[in-house]
């Protein structure tokens, strides 16, 4: 089984450690897993897990497609290059949602919109867009529809017609920069979840998002119909397919298990066979667990040994 949409508790929606993940991963019979964090690398540094399966290096990036923000999935690079460069480009969760808060709040001002701060805002545990949804008066909510946080979270990054739209260049790349940061470190980047950004019909984000992609998440919580077009969608285009189911823990998509048809499930291996060396990534797993699980324990009959020789 495949799932290469993984959260860890480094996306501050997240609630899991990475162990805890992988641990779940083995119990469910995954056998492919990617951590894709929010932005970060860095749960890759925690492993200690001994997950027998392959674990394909991830994150997903927030990035500007024209003046809109979309979810960009990334895979298969140079751990260590793409992790410094994330922290230079996206710094702390803290830093980069109080960034985003303050410009929320000037638009607020500036307008005439009024925020309830009775409860500030706090950037380790919530994100800016969903303390100005709680703050924001019920009436501008139903007038311009927004329902949940995601519904203003992305009217607010993608429709320059809404009053609270803003210019996420202040915090986000564009998908120029990620596919070029990516390519050059070796990996892969796809589109993630095209039909969860409030457009019926995903062809203009597609067709706007192909000449930088490598792939399309076809699969993340569809229906049929919307995994069959994304599917045909790909192979028209010869574009790679991943799949996923968005796991954050146990508050928000706690399913771990992804069920594909037969014949997706093996497009997907196939690319990730023959792009990716699984063989490397198990075996650099195994010396890994070596090293963090093996050798503390026998510390004292190395040095013996070293005293013996030297």
């Amino acid at each position: 089984m495949i799932n290469l949409h993984v959260h860890t508790n480094h996306s501050l929606d997240g609630t899991l450690d990475i162990n805890d993940v992988l641990n779940i991963c083995e119990e469910n019979g995954i056998d492919y897993v990617s951590i894709t964090d929010h932005n970060t690398c860095d749960a890759y540094k925690d492993i200690k897990s001994n997950y027998s399966g392959v674990l394909i290096n991830g994150i997903e990036v927030d990035a500007l497609i024209g003046k809109e923000t979309y979810d960009i999935l990334c895979y298969g690079f140079n751990l260590e290059n793409v992790s410094k460069w994330a922290k230079e480009q996206y710094t702390t969760i803290e830093e980069r949602q109080t960034k985003i808060y303050n410009a929320l709040k000037k638009l607020c001002l500036d307008k005439s919109i009024h925020l309830d701060e009775s409860k500030p805002f706090n950037p380790q545990e919530e994100y800016a867009h969903a303390a100005v949804f709680r703050m924001l008066d019920d009436d501008f909510k139903t007038k311009y529809d927004i329902k949940q946080i995601g519904d203003l979270y992305r009217e607010s990054t993608i429709n320059e017609r809404f009053p609270l739209y803003m210019d996420m260049s202040i915090v986000w790349p564009t998908i120029e920069e990620v596919s070029s940061i990516i390519h050059e470190n070796g990996g892969f980047i796809f589109l993630a979840h095209p039909y969860k950004y409030g457009k019926k019909d995903p062809i203009e984000l597609l067709n706007q998002a192909l000449p930088y992609i490598d792939g399309i998440e076809v699969y993340n919580q569809n229906t049929e119909e919307e995994t069959e077009y994304l599917h045909n969608f790909a192979k028209q285009n010869n574009k790679l397919m991943s799949c996923g189911s968005d796991f954050h823990g146990t508050i928000k998509h706690g399913d771990i298990k992804v069920n594909l048809p037969d014949d997706l499930q093996q497009n997907i291996l196939n690319w990730i066979n023959n792009s990716l060396n699984t063989k490397t990534l198990k075996w650099k797993r195994v010396i890994k667990l070596f090293f963090l699980m093996i050798l503390p324990h026998r510390m004292k009959e190395i040095v013996l040994c070293l005293q013996v020789l030297l």
